[in-house]
């Protein structure tokens, strides 16, 4: 199907789900208004109290006896759909995302913009030689070498990488590769110009091959960068400070949806920018019944009320300082024990301070208050202990680790070379969360598979796509395009000597050598005559 048929289809199913949300959120509207105008009574006038006693009123509806809260069940299909269900090899789950028709038109894109650079008019690319391009990367994220040209250098030769290209060519394509159309580079009010048609496809693509399980994850990613860029941000608590900001949506270690934070938003919110990414990063999974956890940054009252509306339960990590939120004093935190808690209930809405190293406080509303567990941990000793703890704090360890797990496996094996130009950390981010969303749909048939070899699998594919395209591998190995791979060509000793097949056809010169390529069986001189033989094809 042509990339534009892919997008126009993709387009219609997104649209349709959000047509039926629509109309079920219309109809509950409804319902409440006919239910509020059978009520006779007026509605009662706006408060006029103080500050103080706003505080006192709402201090006496949070309760510390626990009450029984009964999530909706969780119905909705999980699992892979669509083409992910068919794929079978590392490839094909890979091209689920970065699929033919779209890497096709990124070697278009290539292309032109190596001809707005002033490169000859015959280079091309294409869809076959950057899936090449994408799997040498990988190779260099798993066997990491200071500088790119160290890969084809005498003493630290990678045959892999230099059987798959030239390095002349794989510097061409380091120049020349865009994800966007050259023309786009010019719009400075989009700050993501040159990485926005990539990053429209994937948020399209993501949630359609994998449904989430009950369990979400919402939190804050860096895609490390120190270089310049307007819309990069420094947050002391993440592991890689600088960068670009993502906020993320995950389910079982698949990321879902992400958006890449562009900055501070000039419309006013009710509620602020925070509350509206959250509902608008859950909103194609409102009215499903999922439990969404999240950290301290998005948690409050309100939006726990503003999800529950939606069809959809919370709980995460919360400042105690949030507006709605119970008086616990600082003395009773400092009374409490590791594995003690103090814990207050409002109507279905939970808060519980649990003491472990530190003072831990949770907001959520999926159980009640009461439910009890233990999570193993370390004491003083070295030993491991089981500590009682709130259910609803076992929960959250458990469960609102998708998205770091998302970026450990990412910065596992990092893809990309570093570079000053804003847009390339990000596109080859977005390239890698498709290596990793492909290797959580191939773990689900395959779970005894770890992610380094998921990689080299699909590396190893990757490069034979280049294989299968002769006209490609001209372009990218020279004039000729008999060359087989590296690890099949190199040299041995022979028992016997022989002439070398290249400086022996020299008028008047002969040289014997003791040295053969383990794969032609034809003695050559070591280096020049070597490179020479198979340069020729011969």
């Amino acid at each position: 199907m042509h990339y534009a048929e892919e997008q126009a289809g993709t387009h219609l199913q997104a649209q349709e789900r959000l047509d039926v949300l629509r109309a079920i959120a219309a109809s509950m509207d409804s319902d409440a208004a006919e239910e509020s105008s059978d009520d006779d009574s007026p509605p009662p006038p706006p408060s006029s109290s103080s500050s103080d006693e706003q505080k006192e009123g709402e201090a006496q509806q949070w309760s510390g006896d626990s009450a029984a809260v009964q999530a909706p069940p969780f119905v909705a299909p999980s699992g892979k759909q669509h083409e992910a269900r068919r794929a079978q090899s590392p490839l094909e789950f890979l091209q689920l995302f970065l699929t033919p028709a779209l890497m096709q038109q990124i070697a278009d894109y290539t292309a032109a913009h190596a001809h707005a650079r002033g490169a000859a008019e015959e280079w091309q690319t294409s869809a076959s030689e950057l899936y090449a391009f994408i799997g040498v990367h990988i190779f260099m994220g798993i066997c990491r070498l200071p500088e790119w040209h160290m890969y084809w250098s005498h003493d630290y030769q990678q045959p892999f990488v230099a059987a798959a290209f030239r390095r002349d060519r794989f510097e061409e394509l380091l120049r020349y590769f865009t994800v966007s159309e050259p023309g786009a580079h010019h719009h400075r009010d989009d700050k993501l110009s040159r990485t926005r048609p990539l990053i429209a496809h994937l948020q399209r693509v993501f949630p359609r091959m994998f449904a989430p399980t009950r369990d979400l994850t919402l939190d804050e990613a860096m895609i490390a960068f120190k270089g310049r860029s307007p819309i990069k941000q420094y947050i002391p608590s993440k592991p890689h400070k600088w960068g670009y900001k993502v906020y993320c949506l995950a389910s079982q270690n698949y990321l879902l949806h992400f958006e890449v934070y562009e900055g501070r938003e000039e419309a006013a919110y009710e509620h602020g920018s925070t509350h509206e990414t959250v509902m608008r990063m859950t909103q194609q999974y409102h009215y499903c019944n999922h439990i969404l956890f999240i950290d301290n940054w998005f948690t409050s009252p309100t939006l726990l009320d503003a999800l529950k509306a939606k069809g959809m339960r919370a709980c995460g990590s919360v400042r105690r300082n949030r507006r709605g939120m119970p008086p616990i004093s600082l003395a009773q935190e400092r009374n409490l024990r590791r594995g003690e808690w103090i814990k207050r209930q409002k109507g279905d809405m939970s808060v519980s301070v649990w003491k472990d190293q530190k003072v831990v406080w949770l907001l959520y509303n999926h159980i009640s208050s009461g439910e009890t567990a233990s999570l193993e941990r370390w004491n003083e000793d070295g030993e491991r202990v089981s500590v009682g703890c709130p259910k609803a704090i076992h929960d959250y360890f458990y469960n609102a680790r998708s998205v770091d797990v998302v970026n450990q496996l990412h910065y596992s094996y990092l893809v990309g070379r570093k570079s000053t130009r804003a847009w390339w950390r990000l596109a080859w981010w977005l390239i890698d969360m498709c290596i990793t969303n492909a290797y959580q749909l191939w773990a689900i048939a395959n779970p005894g598979i770890n992610q380094l070899n998921f990689r080299e699998q699909l590396m190893r594919a990757l490069v034979k796509e280049l294989q299968s395209d002769q006209e490609a591998l001209r372009v990218s190995r020279g004039q000729y395009a008999s060359i087989a791979l590296a690890k099949d060509h190199y040299t041995v000793s022979a028992p016997a000597a022989d002439d070398c097949a290249v400086c022996s056809h020299r008028p008047a010169r002969r040289t014997r050598t003791h040295h053969i390529c383990a794969k032609c069986q034809v003695h050559l001189c070591m280096g020049r005559c070597f490179a020479s033989y198979h340069s020729r094809g011969e």
